[in-house]
């Protein structure tokens, strides 16, 4: 009885913890993209480990040059591994047929890279730049 005692602990434990950090990260991001121009719903609808590959690849510096066009830059972080949260726009300048979504990169709970984005076969990425979605 005891054993399950603790592991119900545990459970409930790692619950609250990731409940209050996912609350704390998406407060960070939304106030990152806010910055930018965007307007997106409060929580983050998925999100995913990446690691930030060293050296870059041909994709990487592709989607490298897209995030020095917002005036972030992700070869600090090369080799690191970090957490992709998505968010959909509530924003977006016009209507593209799809749900547009905002990609955050966080490396250790900070917002360092991101993007926004469609998910469609005929969809496009561009920078965080509001001004780039009206181009």
């Amino acid at each position: 009885m005891m054993y399950f005692a603790a592991v119900a602990i545990i459970i409930v434990t790692t619950f609250v913890f990731v409940m209050f950090a996912s609350g704390e990260t998406d407060v960070k991001n939304i106030e990152f993209l806010k910055g930018y121009g965007w307007d997106v719903e409060t929580r983050a609808m998925e999100s995913a480990e990446v690691i930030i590959p060293d050296p870059f690849d041909k994709v990487y510096e592709n989607y490298n040059n897209i995030q020095l066009r917002a005036g972030l830059d992700l070869r600090p972080y090369m080799g690191m591994r970090g957490v992709r949260y998505t968010y959909i726009v509530k924003n977006y300048p016009s209507d593209v047929g799809e749900a547009v979504r905002a990609n955050v990169i966080c490396i250790d709970s900070e917002p360092v890279a991101g993007d926004i984005m469609t998910v469609s076969i005929n969809g496009f990425m561009h920078s965080l730049k509001f001004e780039d979605a009206i181009e």
